[in-house]
């Protein structure tokens, strides 16, 4: 074989791996992993997170999908699951919360993995009162 035989032999194997890798990467579904799974079915039975969460308005700590160690710290500064929070402050930065009476600032990014559930607005209304 001559050399410029070769070189269109390389040439078209290499388009055609090429042509396959991006077929392969466009048209065949990804499975989710555990957490997005997680999340899906927290979102389709009425969830949502933290940072979604409207201001002033009372909400039930539901879930933490973050890591053990960060759950450890979310538990010492009073965020456990059952607690009632609320958003005081949310403009684009960190989200200030008020959590059993103290203020408590957390970054949007952990606020993302935090889901809670919406509380009736009547009823925190009154409790607050």
């Amino acid at each position: 074989m001559t050399g410029s035989a070769t070189l269109w032999i390389v040439v078209i194997v290499f388009g055609l791996t090429a042509v396959m890798f991006v077929t392969r990467r466009l048209f065949v579904p990804r499975r989710l992993s555990a957490i997005d799974e997680r999340a899906a079915g927290l979102t389709a039975a009425g969830y949502l997170p933290l940072v979604d969460c409207p201001r002033d308005q009372e909400a039930c700590l539901h879930c933490l999908l973050v890591d053990h160690c960060v759950v450890h710290r979310l538990v010492e500064l009073g965020l456990t699951p059952g607690t009632r929070v609320r958003v005081v402050q949310d403009a684009g930065g960190p989200m200030l919360l008020s959590v059993r009476g103290s203020r408590v600032a957390l970054g949007r990014d952990l606020a993302e993995h935090v889901w809670v559930e919406l509380s009736d607005p009547a009823s925190s209304a009154l409790s607050r009162g």
